[in-house]
């Protein structure tokens, strides 16, 4: 067992008495980074620090101190935004954030006795990878060729237990597009999926998460970038196969200018909802893999004009809500129709049953203390 300070009683008797983490330091004479690991639960207060916080906020200890039994941290990936590096900050926000979802897991209605299923030996050899993906595609009733529609997808998350979290943290404030946590104790997944993003990348993301899905098991042992690189190569496989790759090598290697080339990435993008660049990419994949000859594209062509493309076409949540901010009780109908998700179901019992301050509301959701208050609104209506 592990005692904590209770970061609920704390976040509420704080704002009873309007109260900072500023205010306590000075207070008990100490550091506002140690104030902040206390709340955080990354350190303890030493007797003399914990009996003056308890008789400065009115607190017995029996309110002040929880114990714990110690569990397993978060296993944490990030769908990064291109050019974001990963820091330890990012990591321990989002181990915080998997500590504060362990309440909701007595919520979720997953099986009680069989987990999600796992790759034995997960490769990004091509033929591997080509496999999996035909196996995977005959399973959801989706042809070799044929464009995978959002909905299979959502069945899949659901089929492998993969709790999705729909979130809006706009297009470029949020370090990550995608965030993957898993929590060992309860063999839980929960997948943050950021809606403000460009429609022909978010399928890829969602296949993106599946393969961590599958491969938890890389994630555990740390082999943190052989599982993000298998993910990748899932994604790619699996949204844009080889009997894909083998009808666009065809067309790409008759077309006699760059421009003839993004022509034929263009339309292929456009009838399966992925991105040129991925289609690009399985190009390259197909071809040497068959030993094919490949013309590559000027990467001052072939990026200006993917990000044209994009621009064509609306944000997702642009497309979910006709470009209007939607408020929690709509987003919160949306998630559930469009994503099938139980989590805010889960999410509403909890809140319910454990009264949790907005901080702790605004910390699962990464959302500001604000919004936290109005989805604390929307979810207890």
């Amino acid at each position: 067992m592990v005692k904590r300070l209770n970061p609920e009683i704390l976040e509420k008797r704080c704002t009873e008495k309007g109260l900072n983490q500023s205010t306590i330091a000075k207070h008990l004479d100490v550091s506002r980074e140690s104030v902040s690991k206390w709340f955080q639960g990354k350190s303890f207060p030493r007797p003399p620090q914990l009996l003056k916080l308890g008789r400065f906020l009115g607190l017995r200890h029996d309110e002040l101190v929880v114990r714990q039994s110690a569990s397993p941290e978060a296993l944490v990936a990030f769908r990064k935004r291109r050019g974001c590096k990963t820091t330890d900050e990012h990591i321990d926000r989002a181990r915080e954030m998997g500590r504060l979802l362990r309440p909701l897991v007595p919520h979720l209605e997953f099986d009680a006795f069989i987990g999600p299923p796992s790759l034995k030996t997960p490769s990004t050899e091509y033929s591997y990878l080509q496999s999996l993906a035909a196996k995977l595609r005959r399973e959801i009733g989706v042809s070799e060729a044929e464009s995978i529609e959002f909905e299979k997808l959502i069945g899949l998350f659901q089929e492998y237990q993969a709790v999705v979290v729909p979130v809006m943290w706009g297009k470029k404030s949020q370090h990550e597009n995608a965030l993957h946590i898993h929590l060992p104790d309860s063999k839980t997944t929960w997948i943050y999926l950021n809606l403000d993003v460009e429609i022909h990348d978010f399928k890829f993301w969602m296949v993106h998460e599946l393969g961590h899905v599958l491969t938890i098991d890389l994630l555990e042992a740390g082999r943190v970038e052989e599982a993000e690189n298998f993910a990748d190569a899932f994604a790619g496989a699996f949204l844009f196969p080889e009997a894909c790759a083998k009808e666009a090598h065809t067309s790409y290697s008759r077309a006699r200018s760059d421009s003839g080339r993004v022509d034929v990435l263009i339309r292929f993008a456009e009838v399966h909802t992925i991105s040129p660049l991925s289609v690009y990419k399985e190009l390259q994949h197909y071809s040497q893999y068959h030993d094919l000859k490949f013309t590559e594209i000027e990467p001052g062509i072939l990026h200006p004009s993917t990000t044209r493309f994009n621009e064509r076409f609306p944000l997702l949540s642009e497309h979910f809500f006709n470009g209007e901010e939607p408020s929690p009780n709509h987003f919160v109908r949306m998630a559930q129709e469009a994503f099938g998700t139980v989590f805010f179901k889960a999410f509403a019992e909890y809140v319910r049953e454990r009264k949790p301050s907005p901080s702790t509301i605004g910390s699962i959701l990464a959302i500001n203390p604000m919004d936290a208050r109005a989805f604390h609104d929307a979810l207890t209506q």
